[in-house]
């Protein structure tokens, strides 16, 4: 077994460009990966099952030393039934199918009107950061306007998320993980509050996940907005600016954009998955053996959520893009009972971005190369520059 970190690996420059030919090379050589730091990482399509295990939703050993992770293993994504069952039922709420088609206009007039700034930035310099002008404000603001969030409270709260992810980020520092600990229990706060008082927009998702919470403890409902909340941005925000570089790629596909939305899309979040790793820590509860690596009882163990998605025994030409592809569903956003419970608030985002600035910038192209951050779980921009011809 080679002894190599694999994050320090993946931040190497050529792999945060790329990072799908090492994907390709674990996937042959080392389909489940023991890191020297004790972490195992499994990159092949047919352990994906596992995402559904209740035996690797256990705590790791160093998880009470912080707020964040002690919070975190509170919520539904650590739970199992019943109580996942009931969580996840309330949280439904904030995503229901027809809300979503209700909010969809007044994101779609956000989308518009930053679409129009990036297209003014563009007019006057001759180039604009598509990241931080676009994507990064649009995917706050539409969360905020489906989960009700008053306009008073939006900046406070709009630098709390990238602030509580510190503290699961690999290698993160003992100062990230207190400053992600002081985000969280401003956010917790914050929440508690504002179910106990009702401030969330009428008719929004916060306000109907509160009104179908019937005797849940205030406690849980501000759980459950608070980590809403905390990973409405990052998994969008990196789906968003990975989609748009596979559009300017494949211009050709634009019509099919149009056309067949949604396939677009899925095959677009299959080609560049937004995730690196699933973004929360996961431990063996038993011994288990996957493939032919056993792992002992509590084990930290992460999915290569990108790499299992360009798995050639499952996508026949995994690294071509193609919106007409037919087959086994993509994992972008997990699977089984534990899969993202906003996946259907991220494709609605998807679809208003890309066919709001297919539309309104239909020449845009890169005006140099997108810059990535290492050490994170999903697959997030520094920058991306952008022009139109």
């Amino acid at each position: 077994m080679p002894d190599f970190d694999l994050f320090d690996t993946l931040a190497l420059p050529r792999n945060l460009t790329d990072p799908h030919p090492f994907y390709a090379w674990l996937r042959a050589n080392h389909p489940v990966y023991l890191n020297p730091d004790g972490f195992a990482y499994v990159s092949c399509y047919e352990h994906a099952a596992l995402l559904k295990d209740p035996n690797i939703r256990d705590a790791a050993e160093d998880d009470a030393n912080s707020y964040t992770l002690r919070t975190i293993n509170q919520t539904l994504i650590k739970s199992v039934p019943p109580r996942h069952t009931e969580l996840r039922r309330v949280g439904a709420a904030a995503f229901d199918r027809s809300f979503l088609v209700q909010a969809r206009a007044q994101v779609k007039k956000e989308a518009e009107r930053l679409a129009d700034e990036l297209a003014a930035a563009i007019a006057v310099d001759g180039t604009a950061d598509l990241h931080s002008l676009f994507s990064l404000p649009f995917t706050l603001r539409a969360a905020a306007l489906v989960f009700g969030i008053p306009d008073d409270d939006f900046d406070m709260l709009a630098s709390l998320p990238a602030r509580v992810f510190q503290a699961i980020y690999p290698k993160t520092t003992p100062a990230a993980v207190a400053d992600a600990d002081d985000a969280s229990r401003t956010l917790f706060t914050y929440m508690h509050d504002a179910v106990r008082s009702r401030r969330f927009t009428p008719g929004s998702g916060f306000a109907r996940l509160t009104d179908v919470s019937g005797d849940m403890q205030t406690d849980d409902i501000a759980l459950l907005c608070w980590l809403l909340w905390s990973a409405s941005y990052t998994s969008a925000l990196a789906a968003i600016d990975l989609a748009v570089l596979t559009l300017i790629e494949n211009p050709e596909t634009a019509p099919l954009l149009h056309h067949r939305t949604g396939a677009w899309i899925e095959e677009a979040l299959r080609y560049r998955s937004p995730h690196v790793i699933n973004s929360i820590n996961l431990t063996t509860r038993r011994e288990m053996t996957i493939g032919a690596v056993t792992l002992p009882p509590h084990t930290p163990i992460r999915f290569l959520i990108a790499a299992m998605n360009r798995d050639e025994t499952v996508f026949p030409s995994a690294d071509t893009f193609d919106p007409r592809r037919n087959g086994a569903p993509h994992i972008a956003f997990g699977k089984g009972i534990h899969s993202c419970i906003g996946a259907q608030l991220a494709r609605m985002e998807l679809s208003v971005a890309l066919t709001t600035l297919a539309t309104r910038l239909p020449h845009l192209t890169l005006a140099g190369k997108p810059t990535w951050r290492a050490y994170t779980t999903q697959r997030l921009c520094s920058t991306f520059p952008v022009t139109s011809y």
